[in-house]
């Protein structure tokens, strides 16, 4: 009866161990799933026939939280994010020659915030001020009126080994009075573009549909050089493209040719 009554504890006991194994098996596992599900920054299951699909779009342009106590740790690599902030939404890009953070939705008046911070818009340019690609500019214009009243292109390069603009000559497959067409050049990987330039001859600098869609969802300066005439003053345009969104920048001709008192 002893032996009966010792088998039947050690049995329980192993019985007892087996279940609460499986017990903390079990919760671990659900444990797993909870933070698995906290941290999944997209509103899909993981198990989703196309849920990589999404993971990968998200890796590309993620969205992210700005913090509300802790310092704000801005992007370092090149690409882009979007930002939740307070305010609403921003997107930060970042090129070699560039860091622009700038606001995509804005929240404005009494309405729901999340409950993050804030950050200030900027553009930072490595080069410090867009005077630095007057000079350029300059040269441009004087090729663009010898190509009159036909368009002329030519590029501005940022190169990150030496920390220095370079003019860049296009290749020119065709052009005419209203368009033009050219090889886009192959960069070196410590090249980037910085200025597109490109000349309406005797027409007046203006974007225009078809330079609007050129310029989307490109990260450069966009500049329009006109009034190419013989004794005319050029009349010159620039904005800052980011993905699609278009930063007028503010610059008088007089300033860019050298002539403002």
């Amino acid at each position: 009866m002893q032996t009966i009554i010792s088998q039947f504890h050690a049995s329980s006991k192993q019985g007892l161990e087996i279940i609460a194994g499986a017990l903390d098996a079990f919760a671990k596992a659900a444990a797993d799933k909870v933070t698995q599900a906290l941290r999944n920054p997209i509103a899909a299951d993981p198990e989703a026939e196309q849920y990589e699909l999404d993971a990968k779009l998200w890796d590309s342009a993620p969205t992210i939280a700005v913090p509300k106590f802790a310092e704000f740790k801005q992007l370092e690599e090149v690409g882009h994010r979007f930002l939740a902030t307070a305010e609403g939404l921003f997107v930060e890009v970042r090129r070699p020659w560039l860091h622009v953070i700038q606001p995509v939705a804005p929240l404005n008046g009494q309405t729901v915030r999340p409950p993050y911070g804030t950050v200030k818009p900027k553009v930072e340019l490595a080069f410090e001020r867009l005077g630095a690609i007057f000079p350029m500019v300059r040269t441009f214009i004087e090729a663009a009126r010898q190509a009159a009243p036909n368009e002329h292109a030519a590029w501005v390069i940022w190169d990150s080994h030496t920390g220095d603009l370079a003019y860049r000559e296009l290749n020119i497959t065709s052009t005419s009075p209203g368009a033009i067409d050219y090889e886009r050049p192959k960069l070196q990987d410590h090249e980037s573009l910085v200025v597109d330039m490109h000349s309406h001859g005797a027409l007046a600098a203006f974007f225009s549909e078809q330079d609007n869609h050129d310029d989307a969802g490109e990260v450069k300066i966009s500049c329009v050089v006109g009034d190419l005439a013989d004794g005319k003053t050029p009349s010159i345009q620039f904005r800052l493209c980011v993905l699609g969104m278009f930063l007028p920048l503010k610059v008088p001709a007089a300033a860019v040719l050298g002539t403002a008192s």
